[in-house]
């Protein structure tokens, strides 16, 4: 009997062993829990059901907003290629032998450490460049359109605003998002480029028609530059013909611009009370005389040689003034300049006083500057004895010569325009000349204009104002486009 129960005993055992070791065998390889691929949860999931996770979660694509429309770029589109056989290969139960698994089971050896593996997804940035440029950038962006000129007009006929993509700022916020826990919709920065501002040589062709168009029978040079950027416009139109600029003119009242800076030269503010007031009556009631004082301030007898000294350590070759302004005063000096010695462009100016519409420019240009900071070149030049306090009194001073014409009849009512108009009876009693030259300080842009007329007949006021207004007008409509004027100019 007890040799049945032994062998019953055995056989049970034995089969169950055999339960046993095949339960052991069917039961699946998953990972433990708490585990994570990335920051996917696989715990409690086999291979195949981890890699279909992973996925389902990696396999996503990007969403990307612009201009309320979304674009979706895949892991293709992206330059993704993610190895999930890799990633699902470190589950410990894979290599696991039968008899492993059998006594694991046996001993209830179920708690395995969790697993956590860390994974780098890896995108190609030329890969992504050549998807925005394919998928986004043909729907979102807009090239702008520059302004144009108007034919017959001052105007000119507005631009488009043109969009473009923060690529820069949309690439690092792919990558960004890529690596991310939680997707969220990337938002793409667009930036809205503004329509191209005409050219100067667009503005420079509207006035070279402009001036065929008036009929103007003379010579008329200007020179303009963007104080933004530092481009320069400059034209000569000698007699309907276009020939290098650079003509020696009378400079009139505009050497009263010099004959000021030389008095700031050497005095420190602040000026005494005289010295204030024929300045005031020299620049805004364009006066003789109180230039004659202020010259005398400097030097009695060479004071006008002395201002043409400083012109020329500014670096100035053919702005001079070479006697006092009062009827009958003495030629101290005859100067030959390279543009008073052109055979080519000669209109006899005025002996005692000359400039070219270039330099007296870039003198503007050089007050400009020391306006704005203390060392700019105008400082160093003088030394410091001309500090930018003294420029900004000089362009308040210009700003204050309210006459209503010339280069003021173009530009809008209340624009800050510091400029000083010149012209004179020559020696056979007739105004040849007119002239204004100053600095126009525009919504958008500021900048410098000169602008010179002759005629070898008498030049009518009623002929040279409407023609300087127009220029005027084409330059500052071209230079502040968002702000352009129009207004009829009084009649020829």
């Amino acid at each position: 009997m007890s040799r049945v129960t032994g062998i019953v005993l055995i056989l049970s055992s034995l089969i169950l062993i055999i339960i046993m070791y095949r339960q052991s065998q069917s039961i699946s390889c998953v990972f433990p829990e708490n585990s994570k691929i990335g920051h996917v949860d696989v715990s409690g999931l086999d291979i195949n059901q981890a890699k279909s996770k992973l996925m389902e979660t990696y396999e996503k694509p990007i969403e990307i907003q612009a201009n309320e429309q979304i674009f979706l770029l895949t892991n293709e589109q992206l330059g993704i290629q993610n190895d999930y056989d890799s990633w699902v290969s470190n589950l410990n139960c894979l290599n696991v032998t039968p008899r492993e698994k059998f006594w694991t089971y046996i001993w209830k050896k179920t708690n395995q450490d969790p697993v956590q593996i860390e994974i780098l997804i890896v995108e190609n940035e030329e890969v992504i460049i050549k998807s925005i440029d394919q998928v986004i950038v043909p729907i979102v962006e807009i090239e702008p359109i520059p302004y144009v000129p108007i034919s017959g007009s001052t105007m000119y006929q507005s631009g488009r605003t043109g969009k473009t993509i923060n690529k820069e700022s949309l690439i690092a916020d792919i990558k960004f998002q890529v690596q991310a826990d939680e997707k969220r919709i990337i938002q793409a920065e667009i930036i809205e480029n503004s329509a191209e501002m005409p050219s100067m040589e667009q503005i420079r062709g509207k006035i070279k028609d402009m001036i065929l168009a008036e009929g103007f029978n003379g010579v008329v040079e200007l020179y303009a530059q963007n104080i933004s950027n530092g481009e320069v416009l400059q034209l000569l139109n000698w007699y309907g013909e276009e020939k290098p600029p650079g003509v020696a003119f009378t400079a009139a009242s505009t050497m009263k611009i010099p004959i000021m800076l030389s008095t700031y030269w050497r005095q420190d503010l602040p000026l005494n009370e005289m010295t204030d007031g024929w300045i005031e009556y020299m620049i805004v009631y364009s006066e003789n005389d109180p230039a004659d004082r202020l010259m005398e301030q400097i030097d009695f007898v060479r004071g006008p040689l002395l201002v043409t000294s400083d012109l020329e350590t500014m670096g100035f070759k053919n702005t001079f003034i070479a006697g006092y302004f009062y009827l009958g005063a003495p030629l101290l000096n005859l100067y030959q300049t390279p543009a008073n010695q052109r055979s080519d462009t000669n209109i006899n100016p005025d002996v005692y006083n000359q400039t070219t519409p270039e330099e007296i420019g870039k003198l503007l240009g050089m007050i400009y500057s020391c306006s704005q900071n203390d060392s700019s070149e105008l400082v160093q030049i003088s030394q410091g004895q001309i500090k930018p306090e003294e420029c900004v009194q000089i362009i308040d001073i210009l700003s204050r010569n309210k006459m209503g014409a010339l280069i003021e009849a173009g530009l809008p009512e209340g624009l800050k325009i510091a400029h000083k108009h010149g012209w004179s009876q020559e020696r056979d009693g007739l105004v040849h000349s007119f002239s204004d030259v100053g600095i126009i300080f525009g919504p958008q842009n500021d900048f410098i204009l000169t602008i010179f007329l002759y005629s070898p007949n008498q030049l009518l006021f009623d002929k040279a104002n409407p023609l300087i207004a127009k220029i005027s007008q084409s330059i500052y409509n071209g230079l502040n486009p968002n702000n352009q004027i129009s207004w009829p100019l009084p009649d020829e």
